[in-house]
């Protein structure tokens, strides 16, 4: 299994308690081990790869207004879902890739 991290921004609207139960749903059912102490931020350990947790959590939130990086620790690997407005996330990390 890999370890992942994942920060995210869910848009603060009526829905909003469902996609964020729905995401740590999706997080706790790939895993056994998680840390989602922090409001916007898990660490996980998860089977899928992570193109494979993306299209999970991309099931959980509403791309169209919602954001979310995945990115691997031990790997410079990461993927970004949703509603991203500032293209800087390429050139700081230029392994990222829209999923």
């Amino acid at each position: 299994m890999a370890v992942y991290w994942l920060s995210f921004r869910l848009e603060d609207d009526s829905d909003y308690p469902n996609r964020y139960q729905a995401l740590t749903d999706a997080i706790q059912g790939m895993t056994k081990k998680w840390w989602l102490e922090t409001s916007s931020f898990f660490v996980f350990e998860a089977e899928p790869n992570i193109d494979g947790v993306a299209a999970t959590v991309k099931k959980a939130i509403a791309p169209s207004k919602d954001i979310v990086l995945i990115g691997m620790p031990d790997y410079k690997s990461a993927r970004l879902i949703g509603a991203s407005k500032d293209d800087d996330i390429f050139k700081l990390m230029p392994f990222t890739k829209k999923a």
